[in-house]
């Protein structure tokens, strides 16, 4: 069965004004995309749907809990989200049209469209850049195996700089850099 099918929202034969639709996004939804940074979470998001004859405006509502992996010990942690977000799908068979990010076109042809992958953009959008347990919180067993990994290797690398020449194109610019 495919997870992302629950995310189809059928507008061909959509009245009119505003309709409403309710998803709670958990790690099935996350294990759908393949190279998620995404481990787990518990989200609800609401998608209201205002449709008129020539184009539909989705705004997103997320709010939930996310789970990744700590940048320093790969343990898990725990990020909230709140966030929202607004697509614009426009009805059109016009060939030209330019890209835009919140406007999406759709064809005469199509009754439907799969807002999953707004829905994990979104997701990503507002998860932080760094993901990061507070300080003192990291896994103490795996820093002590990074630590000495990253002894050896800074080691290795000072000693291959110091093997290595210096190309003297280097050296005139660091005279001018001083000057």
């Amino acid at each position: 069965m495919n997870v992302l099918a629950e995310y189809i929202v059928p507008f061909s034969g959509m009245k009119v004004g505003k309709h409403q639709f309710d998803y709670r996004i958990r790690k099935e939804f996350f294990d759908a995309f393949e190279y998620s940074e995404i481990k787990d979470g518990d989200l609800n998001v609401i998608v209201t749907v205002d449709k008129s004859e020539t184009m539909m405006i989705m705004n997103f509502d997320i709010a939930g809990e996310i789970t990744m992996e700590c940048d320093i010990c790969l343990g898990e942690l725990k990020h909230p989200i709140e966030a929202k977000y607004r697509q614009i799908f426009k009805f059109s068979d016009d060939e030209d049209l330019k890209l835009d990010d919140e406007i999406t076109y759709v064809r005469s042809t199509e009754f439907e469209v799969n807002i999953a992958s707004f829905i994990i953009e979104f997701i990503n959008l507002s998860k932080p850049n760094k993901s990061r347990h507070e300080e003192g919180e990291c896994d103490e067993d795996l820093l002590a195996v990074l630590e000495e990994y990253l002894l050896v290797e800074e080691e290795q690398i000072e000693e291959s700089i110091e093997e290595e020449e210096i190309d003297p194109r280097w050296n005139a610019l660091k005279k001018l850099k001083n000057k």
